[in-house]
């Protein structure tokens, strides 16, 4: 089973005044405009352009009387009605209704229709729904693909150059023609890209982190002190002397005789126990909002979890239906007698219309909307994780201040005596000087800490850069042989339309090698590019445009949507024999392969012989007296 599969079922364009200019369905496989010269046959290209996502603004002075374009179209096995207004604008928005262009007509914008953006703003682009449709990874980085960017060399118009792969712009970038080239060819790969940024970022982040813990060798000569294990033990030695110290200075005090709580005594234990409560009762907010979050984080993590599965069931659901939908009841589950044959399309039981594309329809509506829950969650789970590192560090922070201020209050509430001996000032010295001790080695220990958690994670990062090194590897090479495979279906396919080309290029006839540079928009026969004629540079490109489509057919990891647009299949001048030929070449290689699996669209003012009369035929013989634009 083929994927990427784009379908046009019905094209639909409204004038200003409300009537319908255009309207035609369209079938799988071979479909034909045909028409005389200014019949408006290319409008018709344009604005199926236009409808499938296309940035288009040079209309004709007819379509600019046009309102509005409305596309029913399969991706996937998806039905969705596609509609965009008419405008000078090349960046209108798309309104998209998953379902047929009969059932949309029925409901308000504001009812199930969505609106979305030419590009990506706070809500994701129309690109990107069309692109999830396809299973076409969105490309995030430097260049920016659109839907328009793929139709470029999906679509062969009359204006761009011979010369010109792609549908020419005026400010093209190379790395946008590689990008898209390897998106339909099959090659790009998204985990690669994502491996490569990731080992980047990795690598960034390893020279920080070697830094720093260079910074906190040079800080220490001691590296004991860089050892949270001896740290930790010199601080259980230091506390556990000031608790015995602080027991013999209570066992002096209550041997004490007299006693006197004085007014200043009394009045420092209660800004102390004061301070005390005060700290207590933040540590215990701030672990408060500490377990709150953890509570948040795990009903996200469920909730994500959750929708991580209903979107796989989804695709399993739509999966397990093109299974098997293809088996049908021969049998009654209720009698066991043999059902009657009935006619295509209706089921065998209770006899109604069957309409297999609304239950994939509504699964791919429902599953945009989970992906969008999924972002939405993942984005509020990356905050409440950095508040919970926050507060975590703040609650370490407090808590000791907490312990400190505690000690505090635990000797001022002790200290009640008037009389103090040398051997109490004594043990109050050590006391003062033991809390020193205490306070420098819990900054030991914090910068020990990080020191461990710096090498702890400088390890994991060089690990992940090794394992990183290896898959990008792995990919490139896995690559690269798609690419190979690619290649020689698309010579292959070149090669065979250029040999049964009219003798008009003795170099098309003797042609050995033919390969096709993305980034250049070159066409290479026999390792170099050719200075041909008009006509024979049309033909070319036109060649290996549809040989780029036919290799769709034949590789099935392509992401190419079996889907090509021609406008004007003789352009520049060509000779009417040579173009219909090349008309019949067409139509023989696509009946090599099922119609269900691609569409061919294309328009002719000189239609062969052959498919005058044939079923490929879409609507009238267009004239100068009847253009395919009505009403305007």
């Amino acid at each position: 089973m083929m994927h990427n599969n784009l379908f046009l079922n019905r094209l639909v364009i409204f004038t200003d005044s409300g009537q319908k200019a255009y309207d035609e369905k369209f079938k799988k496989g071979i479909n034909i405009i045909r028409g005389d010269n200014s019949s408006g046959k290319s409008t018709i290209a344009h604005f199926i352009f236009y409808a499938l996502g296309g940035s288009f603004n040079s209309w004709t002075r007819e379509a600019r009387k046009c309102s509005f374009v409305y596309a029913e179209v399969e991706m996937n096995g998806a039905i969705l009605t596609l509609k965009r207004e008419i405008s000078d604008s090349r960046i209108m928005p798309m309104f998209i209704y998953w379902g047929n262009y009969v059932d949309a007509i029925k409901v308000s914008i504001e009812g199930q229709w969505h609106k979305f953006p030419y590009n990506v703003s706070d809500k994701k682009s129309f690109s990107n729904v069309l692109f999830e449709q396809l299973d076409i990874p969105i490309v995030i980085g430097d260049s920016n693909i659109t839907m328009h960017q793929l139709l470029r060399l999906m679509y062969v118009d009359q204006d761009s150059p011979t010369n010109s792969l792609f549908f020419y712009e005026q400010f093209d970038s190379p790395l946008t023609r590689l990008t898209i080239s390897e998106l339909l060819l099959g090659v790009y790969d998204d985990t690669l890209y994502d491996d490569r940024i990731t080992k980047k970022e990795l690598e960034k982040r390893l020279v920080t982190i070697r830094g720093e813990i260079d910074g906190i060798r040079n800080v220490y000569e001691d590296k004991r002190l860089l050892n949270t294990v001896h740290i930790n033990t010199l601080l259980a030695n230091v506390e556990a002397e000031k608790l015995e110290i602080e027991s013999q200075i209570i066992d002096l005090k209550n041997n004490t005789k007299r006693v006197n709580y004085t007014a200043k005594t009394k009045l420092n234990f209660e800004e102390l126990n004061k301070e005390a409560l005060a700290q207590r009762n933040l540590v215990k907010k701030i672990e408060s909002d500490i377990n709150n979050l953890n509570l948040e984080i795990t009903d996200s993590n469920y909730f994500i979890d959750s929708l991580n599965h209903k979107r796989k069931s989804l695709k399993n659901s739509v999966t397990t239906r093109e299974y098997l939908g293809s088996y049908p009841l021969d049998y009654c589950p209720e009698c066991l007698s043999k059902l009657e044959p009935v006619e295509e399309g209706s089921c065998r039981l209770c006899k109604h219309n069957i309409d297999d594309s609304f239950g994939v329809s509504q699964a791919r509506r429902m599953e945009q909307e989970i992906t969008f829950q999924i972002r939405e969650s993942e984005k509020l789970m990356k905050i409440r994780n950095k508040n919970l590192e926050s507060l975590t560090n703040t609650y370490n922070s407090e808590k000791i201040k907490l312990n400190e201020v505690q000690s505090k209050v635990n000797f001022a509430l002790s200290d009640v005596t008037s009389i103090r001996d040398e051997r109490i000032d004594s043990l109050l010295i050590r006391k003062g000087e033991l809390e020193g001790e205490s306070n420098q080695f819990r900054t030991f220990l914090e910068a020990a800490e990080k020191f461990s958690t710096l090498t702890t994670e400088k390890e994991n990062a060089e690990s992940q850069i090794k394992f990183l090194a290896d898959s990008i590897t792995y990919k490139e090479n896995l690559q690269q042989n798609r690419k190979d495979e690619v290649r020689t279906f698309v010579e292959s396919f070149a090669l065979s339309f250029l040999k049964k080309d009219f003798e008009r290029e003795q170099d098309f006839k003797n042609a050995r090698k033919l390969d096709i540079n993305y980034y250049d928009n070159a066409i290479y026969v026999d390792g170099d590019v050719r200075n041909f004629s008009a006509s024979s540079n049309f033909y070319l490109k036109v060649a290996s445009r549809f040989s780029i489509f036919f290799s769709s057919l034949a590789v099935e990891s392509m992401r190419y949507p079996r889907f090509i647009l021609c406008d004007n299949m003789e352009d520049k001048g060509i000779e009417k024999e040579r173009s219909q030929h090349f008309q019949d070449l067409i139509v023989e290689t696509a009946k090599k392969y099922p119609t269900e699996k691609y569409q061919i669209i294309f328009m002719t003012s000189m239609i062969s012989d052959e498919l005058k009369e044939s079923d490929y035929l879409i609507g009238e013989h267009y004239t100068v007296l009847s253009k395919t634009l009505k009403h305007v």
